[in-house]
């Protein structure tokens, strides 16, 4: 029971946000960008960062879950933790001993993981130019149909699955082992284990709507909790959010 509490607590803190498409640079342009987001990126002391194993293994777990959003693609957006955080001129690079490269950004700051890249990255971190602790890294994957203020449970349903499959090896082993076992934080068995989902605008009202029926959707502030595990809902199921101010 005591291993359940826990679990339950970390899951109301542990919450993700799921948000569009890199843009293109010409070849000119990403040498230059190479160089500049390597000076900028190794300038900050103590830089933010996330393993590629650790990337790598939400690219594997999108692959087994794909059925989810099967007319999605994954990428990922970093989005600051706090209101402070300065987002512009951001600077992304993939590093290692042996070899770096720069990994270009589009909109709002998302990006695409590039993979198969072999041996001389086993080791590599993904560095961005803010100091630690400045960004999350969010698993982005958005099926065509959806939008600012629509989302498909299946697309949420699968970005969970991704982020608990990146950062379930940062917790204790005791937590990530309780965790499990009930089903970790996408597929929680207890009702008082949640995942929330964090949007950049507060919310006034969240619904779920599938096959003529409809009803509404938990949320506090600016952000919202989906019923991933509720197999009644379908992943066709539409989520729509209204915010204030809109």
């Amino acid at each position: 029971m005591r291993a359940i509490k826990k679990a339950a607590l970390l899951l109301c803190l542990y919450g993700a946000a799921v948000q569009a498409q890199a843009d293109t640079a010409q070849a000119t342009e990403q040498v230059d960008q190479d160089a500049a987001a390597s000076v900028n990126v190794k300038g900050i002391r103590d830089p933010d960062w996330k393993p590629y194993s650790a990337m790598l293994k939400g690219v594997k777990r999108f692959e087994e879950k794909h059925a989810l959003a099967p007319g999605a693609e994954l990428r990922f957006i970093l989005e600051p933790r706090r209101a402070d955080i300065d987002m512009h001129a951001i600077a992304l690079r993939l590093e290692s001993d042996e070899a770096g490269t720069a990994i270009q950004l589009g909109e709002r700051n998302i990006f695409s993981l590039p993979v198969g890249l072999g041996p001389l990255y086993e080791k590599a971190e993904l560095t961005v130019n803010r100091k630690a602790g400045s960004v999350r890294w969010i698993p982005y994957i958005r099926s065509a149909a959806t939008s600012d203020t629509i989302r498909r449970l299946g697309d949420l349903r699968l970005a969970c699955e991704v982020h608990w499959a990146i950062d379930k090896d940062t917790l204790p082993f005791a937590m990530r082992t309780a965790m499990g076992a009930l089903g970790g934080p996408c597929n929680f068995v207890s009702q008082k284990g949640t995942y929330s989902f964090a949007e950049g605008r507060r919310i006034k009202a969240a619904t779920i709507s599938f096959n003529g029926q409809s009803a509404p959707v938990p949320f506090s502030g600016a952000s919202f909790t989906p019923p991933l595990r509720e197999q009644d809902w379908s992943d066709d199921s539409v989520l729509e959010l209204t915010f204030e101010n809109d």
